[in-house]
């Protein structure tokens, strides 16, 4: 009985500590690629008629798809302990892909949303390399296809190679890394982006 009273004793002393350490953790930070605009925002003005470009999900490599914010140490994946992305990676480098080509392209609808027929384009990203390395080194390497929705036009086919080197001693300075090669492959698939899909 005394035994088993002390064990009790212990495990509540054991459950108070964990709860305290649990509490004395740092709060966890959530990060975007977007940033929020602080110009004036104009209202577009779409003719019934506007072009529609449907920016697909992007493609990247799946331990690279999660909330975790990683950098690389040669062969080794290392997860930030205290941020993570608010959205999987592939949803928040869509959202800002299409955010910046939408930039660019201000008479058509650019969605990364389902449309109710079918778009005038789709634009497919697919990131096959997408590397921030430890000694503050960054790496993507993507290729990208626009599909008309009429089949006599030509479909469209690039690919880019992109390196930036930056601060990576902060989540924050990693995410902003990532940010700038992001906005940077965005340019470039804006380039194959016809003017009046």
């Amino acid at each position: 009985m005394m035994l088993s009273l002390r064990r009790l004793s212990c495990l509540a002393l054991l459950s108070g500590c964990t709860l305290l350490s649990s509490c004395a953790a740092p709060p966890l930070r959530l990060y975007t690629l977007g940033m929020p605009s602080d110009q004036e925002a104009t209202q577009p003005h779409l003719s019934p008629r506007a072009s529609t470009i449907e920016i697909s999900r992007t493609v990247i490599p799946d331990y690279l798809d999660s909330q975790d914010i990683v950098l690389r140490n040669g062969e080794e994946i290392l997860r930030s302990p205290k941020s993570r992305w608010a959205t999987r990676l592939s949803l928040g480098i869509t959202d800002l892909i299409t955010n910046q080509i939408a930039l660019h392209h201000p008479n058509e609808l650019i969605t990364d949303q389902p449309l109710s027929d079918a778009a005038t384009l789709r634009v497919q990203v697919n990131i096959s390399r997408l590397d921030v390395d430890a000694n503050g080194s960054a790496v993507l390497d993507a290729n990208w296809a626009v599909l008309p929705q009429d089949p006599n036009k030509p479909l469209i086919r690039d690919r880019v190679h992109l390196a930036e080197t930056g601060d990576v001693s902060t989540d924050a300075a990693v995410a902003a890394l990532m940010r700038k090669l992001i906005i940077e492959l965005a340019n470039h698939v804006n380039q194959s982006v016809p003017p009046h899909a």
